[in-house]
């Protein structure tokens, strides 16, 4: 079956070529490293035939100083080859080498191939580079183009001509037999040299000849003979594009039907003679293009009243007749069909919520992180395109409260506490956003910032895209300063009813923006990811709870243990083995920035006068100016603890206090002998100095300079570094012991016996 997914070449049809006398001129293509390194980012998914995966690459790309430099330049000296140049297909036959899957269609089968990771990143960089050239051609026409909120204005769009009384009388929505690799190969790169230029010669390059597919568990290679490879990064803007005459042709000069297209889905809308007339044309005119309609697999979505019209009309296609269908991820239909797809959705997402709350009891931080920034995305993506559907997502905000939440955080939850967890997390919450909440929101942002392409559908008139593009990029800040404005006025309103224990640390970490750990994605390599003890710690520390599970005595000095006691005591020098992660934390990023650090300095001997030696714990040269050395001394500090609590010492005061003790004790020393003193100073949920704020910024600016970066960026990197590494610094003093574990001090086998059989 997979097999004949791949056909043979076709006759093309003349026709299907874009008549044109004075082709565009052929302009070079210039990829540079930075657009290789952007796609690096992320680039997701498994492996080509060689076993190579995107982890690999990214890390390839990115992880290695100036070797994954020298290699973003190399695959970005390539793609630019590829681009510029008619490439012998010998020369890159190889590396177009696909790995084939099937996906199960239920029924059928989809056939994918999967390319190797590094023609990805190639093919991801040209639609970095020319992408713009297909979304001004394409437009509104085919929304495969990639132009922005494309597939919910056109949902919109198709709902708001259906609901039109006295326009439409139903909707057809075609089906295509395995439309890509259908698709005629020759006149789509004539149609793509014609309309899409400065990318044709990479496409001509990547299908001049027949590609290698090879599945696993068979020797057997099939080959890509016709059409486009669904896998491939730039097979959807290639069938726009070689669908555009298509679409040309079947547009209706007499206003009696609307058609919206998305890559092979296509649909119409109006009368249903009009239907008829379009469905005919597109079977007798479609073929030639490589677009074949399976009328039996197609479905007319009819009002009430035209039942018995649309079985008279379209009773020889065997189209199936219905009164709502599902719709480029929304729906089409009646009121009450439409509530039961919601219904069903929800359904399925409250089981996917109940296999979350199982695995969060032993992985609570991937869940969270899987949850905020995946799961919930999908049904705000409903709630996008469906209106006043709030009401079905009550039962799901139920089993968000009740099952989820106290999974992720090992503890029941106040019910006063789940309208803070909704907050995003700048400003004090979690990101739990509320289903019910979001719904009205999320369809009407969505509705205008798409008015340009519903406008364009429902009139079928060009799409003006930078002109859609700044009114997406404008009603996008103006939703987004509005829910600022109401996330700031809630948050307030809400850390003020909270004990006043919990509300002085929320409205500490809100105000000096130390949540980012919470926003990163919970990476190994990255050393982001923390154990489930960790997670929770941190986050009952958040709002100033004490973390579950603390044991009832020291076991350093038998004194009753607490949140408080395990932060400060000091038997067992868990305090100073915290200390020093951080210290080696920030030594390791100044290597990155500077190189050249050296731990734990000595800057003055032991003498007559100094009765112990003094050493920093790094210094490095060249931080403030010029090739003087700078000194650097960490501390965390607890700005919770009892006798700050009982001189109602701030936090910044406490920073400041902390700070101006290490200047007492360093500066005059460190000036002495022609260097510089900067104290490091933190509290325990990471606020910072001033002064150690600086030193972060001095380090990001000099990273975003050596890896050309934008410096927001490293700056939030630098700054989740340091969370990560005091999170961990923090989780010694509560879960290490502190009691000195001795072994039999053997360093050979002396000490191993053997006992006879």
């Amino acid at each position: 079956m997979f097999k004949d997914k791949h056909p043979e070449p076709r006759t093309v049809d003349e026709n299907a070529f874009i008549h044109c006398d004075d082709l565009p001129v052929l302009v070079d293509v210039d990829v540079t490293s930075g657009h290789i390194e952007k796609v690096a980012r992320k680039i997701r998914g498994s492996a080509g035939p060689s076993g190579t995966d995107s982890d690999n690459w990214s890390n390839f790309l990115l992880r290695y100083g100036n070797h994954s430099k020298r290699l973003r330049e190399a695959v970005a000296a390539s793609t630019r080859k590829h681009a510029n140049e008619i490439v012998e297909w010998d020369e890159i036959r190889a590396l177009l080498a696909k790995r084939g899957v099937g996906l199960d269609k239920c029924p059928g089968v989809r056939p994918i191939g999967i390319m190797e990771v590094r023609q990805r990143i190639e093919a991801k960089a040209m639609v970095l580079v020319t992408g713009i050239d297909v979304q001004e051609v394409c437009g509104a026409d085919n929304l495969s183009g990639g132009i922005k909120a494309g597939i919910e204005g056109g949902v919109h769009a198709v709902n708001k001509i259906f609901d039109d009384d006295d326009f439409t009388e139903g909707m057809l929505l075609v089906d295509a037999s395995n439309a890509f690799n259908s698709l005629s190969r020759e006149a789509a790169l004539w149609n793509c040299r014609v309309l899409w230029p400065r990318c044709s010669r990479y496409l001509f390059n990547t299908y001049r000849g027949f590609l290698r597919i090879f599945m696993i568990g068979t020797k057997d290679v099939l080959l890509s003979k016709e059409g486009t490879t669904q896998g491939d990064p730039l097979a959807m803007m290639m069938y726009g594009v070689g669908t555009l005459p298509l679409i040309d042709e079947l547009k209706d000069t007499s206003s009696l039907r609307k058609q919206n297209w998305y890559a092979d889905d296509s649909s119409c809308l109006g009368m249903l003679l009009a239907i008829r007339d379009w469905l005919v044309k597109l079977l007798e005119v479609g073929p030639k293009y490589g677009y074949y309609p399976e009328p039996t697999k197609c479905i007319l979505v009819v009002k009430e009243g035209f039942e018995e019209m649309a079985e008279e009309l379209f009773s020889e296609f065997g189209i199936q007749i219905v009164y709502g269908t599902r719709c480029l991820g929304g729906f089409v239909g009646r009121d009450d069909d439409v509530k039961l797809f919601v219904q069903g959705k929800v359904e399925k997402w409250m089981k996917c919520i109940d296999v979350f709350s199982e695995a969060a009891i032993k992985y609570p931080h991937a869940v969270y992180s899987a949850f905020t920034k995946s799961l919930q995305a999908e049904w705000i993506y409903l709630q996008r395109v469906v209106p006043n559907c709030g009401e079905e997502f009550v039962c799901l905000r139920e089993k968000i409260q009740c099952s989820l939440i106290p999974a992720i955080l090992g503890r029941e939850i106040l019910k006063r506490e789940f309208k803070l967890f909704e907050m995003p997390v700048k400003w004090g919450g979690l990101s739990f956003r509320d289903p019910v909440d979001t719904a009205y929101s999320s369809f009407n942002d969505s509705d205008q910032v798409t008015s340009m392409i519903q406008h364009a559908i429902m009139n079928g008139s060009r799409l003006d895209v930078l002109d859609h593009n700044a009114h997406v990029a404008s009603c996008i800040k103006k939703s987004k300063d509005v829910r600022e404005n109401d996330f700031q006025i809630k948050s307030e309103a809400l850390i003020e009813e909270l004990p006043v224990s919990q509300k002085k640390v929320l409205n500490r970490i809100v105000e000096a923006k130390v949540s980012g750990w919470l926003s990163v994605l919970p990476r190994a390599v990255d050393g982001f990811d923390l154990s489930a003890e960790q997670f929770r710690d941190r986050v009952a520390q958040r709002y100033g709870k004490q973390p579950l599970g603390l044991p009832v005595n020291c076991d350093g000095c038998g004194k009753p243990f607490s949140l408080q006691h395990g932060l400060s005591c000091m038997k067992g020098g868990l305090v100073k083995q915290g200390h020093d992660n951080l210290r080696d934390e920030c030594i390791k990023l100044s290597e990155m920035a500077w190189g050249g650090v050296t731990s734990e300095p000595l800057i003055k001997e032991e003498s007559g006068r100094c009765k112990e030696e003094l050493r920093a714990d790094f210094c490095v040269r060249g931080v403030w100016e010029g090739n003087r050395t700078a000194f650097f001394d960490n501390r965390i500090l607890d700005a919770d603890a009892k006798c700050r609590l009982e001189r109602n010492i701030s936090w910044k005061t406490a920073l400041k206090s902390a700070a101006e003790e290490k200047k007492r004790k360093y500066r005059n020393i460190c000036e002495d002998i022609r260097s510089s003193f900067t104290p490091l100073v933190i509290t325990i949920d990471g606020c910072l100095h001033r002064e150690f704020e600086a030193f972060l910024k001095r380090l990001a600016a000099r990273l975003a300079s050596k890896w050309k970066s934008s410096f927001s960026y490293v700056l939030g990197w630098v700054k989740v570094r340091i969370q990560f590494a005091l999170i961990k610094a923090t989780d010694l003093r509560l879960r290490g012991t502190r009691k000195r574990i001795s072994g039999l001090g053997l360093d050979d086998g002396a000490g191993i016996m053997f006992f006879p059989q």
